[in-house]
């Protein structure tokens, strides 16, 4: 017996064909998109075309498991719209074959589509991942003209702090500038104050190019001996309308270690995120229980040297302490209360500073944790968007019976924006920590399980989907059941 017969060949031909035009379309939509989002990162780096290529190729890995979705959903809508348009899919059922054993072949073809998504999400996605998060954090720091911020100061030059008050990205200047330049020692010291210049590499690579307008130079005269030995060090000043210095620094790009980046939860295979999750909920663990104790170690050791078991009794006897102590603080002399009262206020201020970098801490350990979760989920989301979509487009395909590029992608559009809202706004309520991480995650499948089985189910049944005037007596039959 054979396990594929002709109409399976013929169904398997002519979806293939149209999902990889299909993979191949989505798969650009996404590098536009990731390349829009990053063209102000490449533009004006200098980048050779290998280093292009690979930070390309990478992103192009990494975005597979997005694009096989929205693929499998068009190229279903157009294989089984084409065949509904030419009567095909009419002279199979006219034959006897019923919908579920057409859409077998396809369904055991997007079963692998699905298994390859996984593999990819599983084995090549974690380490593309961190070989483009190495190159996008290298290409940043290529050309640190670009990188300096506003209103800190800059310290990635060797033997340079440079403050710049406002910068024009556009043009390529920078204002209000303020230079600390120490050379080997304090006699080498250099202040320089200017109204605005610009920094540039060169072309070679190897230095960078500081053009300065309207500016001053402080430079320090005390050739010999100790600075500190004199009551006044004295210094030279400068003026000048236009100055060029040549700084050595080699902007070409030096690659990171892409192991650096395996911390990341999206740079992570599922095991890796099974172990990450035990690790950050024993931390979370070890933390709680030591700064319960180191708070709860006064009242424990209380309980120790009095040998009492009764709790009430250590807070009646801490109220009288209390008043004892209220006594004595009246019998102080001001001097003494004031001392007294800093030294509270500086207990306070320091167990309040100290309460805000461990509420920091305990955020930002909690937000990885659900950044491990949610990223352990989309493993099994995305690769199962593959068969939803499937049982989405293939029906919708054969009742709306229209193929090509019209309807088709229209539709496909709006149900994959749905899609990507729904599952968007769920993955970041589950980062947030507003939902649980698991509902976050898997509510997108939750909506649309349901809209594909109620298609598939039509589908097969022949029934009108969009037959306005039956939905129309619908309503009408439950309006007067409800006397409206």
């Amino acid at each position: 017996m054979r396990i594929f017969k002709r109409i399976d060949i013929f169904l398997l031909k002519q979806f293939c064909l149209l999902f990889a035009g299909t993979f191949f379309i989505c798969e650009f939509i996404w590098m536009m998109q990731f390349l829009w989002k990053w063209v102000d990162e490449l533009i004006g780096k200098g980048l050779a075309l290998d280093v292009l290529g690979r930070f390309f190729f990478y992103a192009a890995l990494t975005l597979v498991p997005g694009s096989l979705p929205l693929a499998v959903l068009l190229a279903s809508l157009i294989t089984f719209g084409n065949l509904g348009e030419r009567l095909e899919l009419l002279a199979m059922k006219a034959a006897g074959i019923p919908l579920v054993r057409i859409l077998q072949p396809i369904f055991f073809f997007v079963l692998f589509v699905a298994a390859g998504s996984f593999y990819f999400q599983n084995v090549i996605g974690p380490e593309s991942s961190k070989r483009l998060y190495s190159l996008m954090y290298s290409i940043r720091q290529k050309s640190p003209e670009l990188e300096i911020p506003e209103g800190v100061f800059y310290n990635e030059i060797p033997g340079y702090n440079l403050f710049v008050e406002k910068k024009d990205v556009d043009r390529g200047m920078l204002y209000g500038i303020m230079i600390y330049n120490q050379g080997s020692s304090f006699d080498d010291t250099q202040v320089v104050l200017a109204d605005s210049g610009r920094l540039q590499s060169t072309a070679e690579q190897k230095h960078l190019r500081l053009t300065l307008y309207d500016g001053q130079r402080f430079r320090n005269m005390q050739n010999t001996g100790s600075a500190m030995d004199h009551a006044t060090v004295p210094y030279m000043r400068e003026t000048f309308k236009k100055e060029v210095d040549l700084i050595p620094f080699d902007v070409s790009l030096n690659e990171l270690d892409a192991n650096l980046f395996n911390n990341n939860a999206q740079a992570k295979n599922l095991k890796q995120l099974t172990l990450g999750i035990d690790s950050i909920i024993h931390l979370l663990d070890s933390s709680g229980r030591a700064q319960y104790a180191q708070y709860s170690y006064g009242f424990l050791s209380r309980v120790r040297m009095e040998g009492r078991k009764d709790s009430a009794a250590i807070v009646t006897q801490a109220k009288k302490d209390s008043l004892v102590l209220d006594s004595v603080y009246a019998h102080l002399t001001a001097n003494q209360e004031a001392r007294t009262a800093r030294l509270a206020l500086d207990r306070v201020s320091s167990g309040e500073s100290q309460t805000d970098m461990l509420r920091e801490m305990s955020a930002y350990t909690n937000r990885s944790l659900r950044l491990h979760y949610v990223e352990r989920h989309k493993k099994f989301t995305l690769s199962l968007a593959c068969i939803i979509f499937f049982f989405i487009g293939a029906p919708l395909g054969a009742i709306i019976r229209k193929g090509g590029l019209g309807v088709p992608v229209v539709i496909s559009v709006i149900i994959f924006i749905l899609y990507y809202i729904i599952n968007h706004a769920g993955e970041a309520m589950a980062k947030s920590g507003t939902w649980e991480t698991a509902f976050g995650a898997w509510l997108s499948t939750m909506v649309l399980v349901p809209v594909a089985v109620w298609l598939t189910w039509k589908s097969n049944k022949d029934s009108a989907v969009f037959n306005i005037e039956a939905y129309q007596k619908v309503i009408k039959k439950i309006l007067k059941k409800l006397h409206i």
